[in-house]
């Protein structure tokens, strides 16, 4: 145990945030998972499931929002569509408390990142955390890592120092944008990868995607005053790598559901977050004037009902 974050809040108790209560639990004293569920907050401290009843004695669930006053650092494991909602609740109620942003995905209404968002609802410090890490296998205490990047360096510093363990790596980076960019985009490739594969177009063809797919998340990320040297990292490489070749990716199991002729209005799978961010692809290419083919094309087979086919896609990897 640490004497520094004695007591840790995180905002969801999805599979992600209870994931990484666990992980968190070997370094603090006390996890507190905020939902806004009474069942989930029930289930957890019952410890009534297979997944709660693996959790370490420290965590403990609340459906109260003022419970997280005493605690000394805020992680968001939430879909990014409520993000402004739970910064609304926040607002000039704990500015001292840094808030970790897990929640990977893009300001779909400005074309910015959700870092950005954030900081212009609240005033706290803020972190990005991202990388590799299915929630099954982080809950089981099998090793990962990721990386933690913060437009201050210290606080990133800090974070991987105290919360870094045995089995978890936490890495910090200077480029939050980059870090940014890779944990939303990634998902929107493997939506890609996951059309390919319904393609059966093989894996010769779905790795020939991924690469592209690199190259156009690197553009976008210098654009936006990131660094190419992120994507050599966890949550670039390593986090696209995962998300794009797994069949527990949601990602890919969507974009299967799109090649067999399915649409999102009939998409019946747990969240697919490379959907939702897909909708700010164009945006994005307008405000900083980039031809992102690869994330395009993935939007217009979500959005606009193309019709993805063998020739096209050979078209689309020729570049």
């Amino acid at each position: 145990m640490n004497d520094y974050y004695k007591k840790i809040a995180i905002i969801g108790a999805g599979s992600y945030g209870t994931a990484i209560a666990q992980c968190f639990s070997v370094k603090s004293g006390e996890i507190l998972l905020v939902s806004d569920s009474v069942s989930i907050e029930e289930s957890i401290n019952a410890r009534s499931n297979s997944v709660s009843a693996c959790l370490n004695g420290n965590i403990s669930c609340t459906t109260d929002f003022s419970r997280i006053s005493d605690a000394d650092i805020i992680f968001f494991a939430i879909p990014v569509s409520a993000v402004a909602d739970v910064c609304d609740q926040l607002k000039g109620q704990y500015p001292e408390k840094p808030v970790v942003l897990c929640s990977k995905g893009l300001d779909i209404i400005h074309a910015r990142l959700i870092s950005d968002l954030v900081q212009e609802l609240i005033p706290n410090d803020i972190a990005v955390f991202s990388g590799p890490s299915f929630a099954h296998e982080v809950i089981q205490g099998l090793p990962f890592g990721v990386n933690i990047a913060s437009p201050r360096r210290v606080l990133a510093e800090d974070i991987a120092v105290h919360l870094s363990h045995a089995n978890f790596v936490l890495k910090p980076l200077n480029d939050y944008i980059g870090l940014q960019i890779a944990g939303a985009l990634k998902n929107i490739l493997a939506v890609g990868c996951g059309i390919f594969s319904g393609l059966n177009l093989g894996n010769n063809a779905a790795a020939q995607l991924m690469v592209g797919g690199l190259q156009e998340m690197i553009c976008l990320t210098i654009a936006m005053g990131g660094q190419k040297d992120t994507f050599l990292e966890l949550g670039g490489v390593g986090d696209t790598i995962l998300t794009c070749t797994s069949q527990q990716s949601r990602n890919v199991l969507f974009g299967e559901h799109l090649a067999n002729g399915g649409c999102i209005d009939n998409w019946n799978g747990n969240l697919a977050e490379g959907a939702f961010s897909a909708k700010a692809i164009p945006a994005f290419e307008r405000k900083f004037q980039l031809n992102l083919r690869i994330f395009h094309w993935i939007y217009d087979v979500i959005y606009e009902a193309k019709q993805p086919s063998s020739v096209e896609v050979s078209k689309l990897c020729d570049q």
